[in-house]
């Protein structure tokens, strides 16, 4: 498996209050442990089981995935913020490994 790569999409600029839609997606197959490979063997479960994003050090959405979502993960939300500040975006696998992106987001 290639190693995952997290996304995200923001509007370049907010209106403190204001909601405004993200975007997410990360690269990774979501494996649910019930696939057999071309050999026969049973192919592990390895899934992203939790999205976190924290605002200034605040969590503001806080997901839990389970093994039916699709491979490449993608979530939209709404959110508004009171100021500019840095959004952090967390993938954590079943293997422990978290994946991690920050983005700044400026207010007007």
């Amino acid at each position: 498996m290639a190693e995952p790569r997290p996304r995200v999409k923001l509007p370049k600029s907010v209106a403190a209050g204001i909601p405004f839609t993200v975007k997410t997606r990360i690269t990774h197959p979501m494996h649910t442990g019930q696939r057999h490979d071309s050999e026969g063997a049973l192919v592990p479960r390895q899934i992203i089981n939790r999205f976190v994003v924290s605002f200034n050090g605040e969590v503001v959405v806080s997901v839990d995935l389970e093994p039916a979502v699709s491979a490449d993960p993608y979530i939209q939300f709404q959110m508004a913020v009171p100021e500019s500040g840095h959004l952090d975006f967390q993938w954590i696998d079943d293997d422990g490994s978290v994946y991690s992106l920050s983005k700044r987001i400026e207010v007007d």
